[in-house]
């Protein structure tokens, strides 16, 4: 199943479903630069240490990376969907704190990453959040403000 986008190459609005395979031939090309191959291989680690831990989880990708219009993101964006019932104050393994830790996420993978258990209000929060097209993005393309796009959640 290959992701479809819309005339201004952004998904429609809503969650994609798409496997990391798919990701990174929906997003990761080269645009001018390698930047985006680049990132996607720090998400590709980030996956591969997430399933060493056993949880149940859903990645969320969002943010100008999964925008085919915008050549250099500089990061990646996902939302990390925790069981519903996670204990986000729990005593973690070093190895699964560094992967909750948005901090420890940032420096190790180059991502902003945000958890929040599933079906919370802060895990809708931040979907409705980065269903939207950051302003200034808006103004470089010339779209109006506000904007919709898609998400993209990963299968295992």
């Amino acid at each position: 199943m290959a992701l479809e986008f819309d005339d201004k190459s952004l998904l429609p609005p809503g969650i994609h479903d798409a496997t990391l395979d798919e990701v990174q031939e929906a997003f990761a090309g080269f645009q001018k630069t390698d930047q985006r191959m680049r990132l996607f291989a720090r998400l590709r680690d980030y996956v591969q240490a997430l399933a060493t831990t056993g949880w149940e989880y859903s990645l969320v990708i969002d943010g100008s990376f999964v925008m085919k219009c915008v050549d250099r993101p500089s990061d990646i964006d996902v939302v990390l969907l925790l069981p519903a019932d996670w204990d986000m104050a729990a005593n973690l393994l070093p190895f699964e704190y560094n992967l909750v830790s948005k901090r420890r996420v940032r420096k190790e993978y180059r991502l902003d990453m945000f958890a929040a258990p599933r079906d919370s209000t802060i895990a809708q929060k931040l979907l409705d959040f980065f269903g939207g097209v950051n302003p200034k993005w808006c103004e470089q393309f010339g779209w109006p403000v506000p904007i919709s796009k898609g998400l993209v959640r990963l299968i295992r």
